[in-house]
């Protein structure tokens, strides 16, 4: 088995707003080894990229702050480390691909000049050896006309081929760990699909760990070994990717399957969880999914349930696996 790369343990990230602190990670815990893809699934609003941008430390210009918790990458301890030495790693061994990459990608600097710098500063190449590895990384993520490119200005590109150019860059150093956010949200299905065979190839080439952050459970299902479901800023489920869709144990991951449609399957309606994540400055007690379960019994309504293996390789914290005794609220 690979040896672990990123450990993470019970993590609290929280913002500041009008002179309060509002708490919007609490305690999460997950690890990812050399090589493995790790998913990290929830509806908007659960916390997967305030997780992501906790472990790169990526606050700038937020009242974000680490609170509590460890997360260790390779062997060292991120949340003591300096801005300056932070910055290192940051597209070395830590890379990231942004969720929108136009606001990722500087709108006044040409593409090469953006990538030359990263393979310049992290790999010390002079200007030429750069330039020759930037037109083969934008060559790899499929881009036909990568010297052309290199000429142009982000607006100048398609959101797809913007995406590529993101994922270029982010793969430039080989990266031990790449931190990939909604990679293919704003892309149509076909490059999507090019897109995940992609980070595969590299994956594989390279042998990098990712940690994959998507609400699409397809692309879950396609990519990833290990799944981690998270619900309003804690992990509530962990398990292998087969074991996660064969047999899902908490409530929340279930409802979430099952909103998926399935393919021949007509309903006129499909299947959803009832309500919303709640607000972090209005957290329920108990199990915070709870208000919205239909398996919710009276315990889960007052105290928060701990994390229990449910499997050879699965964890889920719900009091439907260790309180048997106890009454359901409903019906």
């Amino acid at each position: 088995m690979s040896r672990t790369l990123l450990e993470v343990h019970q993590l609290e990230t929280s913002f500041q707003r009008d002179r309060q602190q509002i708490k919007i990670l609490r305690g999460v815990n997950f690890m990812i080894r050399k090589g493995e893809v790790l998913g990290l699934v929830g509806e908007s609003g659960s916390g997967k990229s305030i997780t992501s941008l906790s472990i790169m430390r990526l606050f700038h210009g937020t009242t974000g702050t680490i609170d509590a918790g460890s997360i260790k990458f390779d062997n060292q301890e991120l949340t003591k480390l300096s801005e300056k030495e932070l910055r290192k790693l940051r597209g070395k061994n830590l890379s990231m691909i942004f969720q929108e990459p136009m606001t990722s990608l500087n709108p006044v600097m040409k593409i090469g000049k953006q990538l030359t710098e990263v393979i310049r500063l992290h790999l010390g190449y002079d200007k030429k050896r750069a330039v020759l590895h930037a037109v083969d990384m934008l060559e790899k993520v499929g881009i036909g006309r990568a010297e052309e490119i290199m000429h142009e200005h982000p607006h100048q590109l398609s959101g797809g081929m913007r995406q590529r150019v993101m994922i270029a860059m982010a793969m430039a150093c080989h990266p031990s760990l790449l931190i990939a956010d909604e990679p293919t949200t704003a892309l149509d299905v076909t490059i999507q699909a090019q897109i995940l065979q992609l980070m595969k190839k590299l994956k594989e080439e390279n042998d990098t760990a990712i940690l994959l952050i998507t609400h699409d459970l397809g692309v879950v299902a396609e990519m990833c070994d290990r799944v981690v479901v998270m619900y309003a800023g804690e992990v509530v489920e962990e398990a292998t990717v087969f074991e996660l869709f064969a047999n899902p144990k908490h409530p929340y991951t279930k409802g979430l399957i099952a909103s998926v449609p399935k393919l021949g399957e007509s309903k006129d309606e499909l299947d959803s969880i009832k309500g919303q994540v709640p607000s972090p400055m209005n957290m329920p007690a108990g199990c915070k999914f709870a208000p919205r379960c239909e398996m919710a019994m009276n315990i889960c309504l007052k105290q928060e349930p701990a994390m229990h293996e449910v499997g050879s390789q699965a964890k889920c914290a719900c009091w439907l696996y260790e309180a048997k005794e106890v009454n359901h609220v409903h019906g």
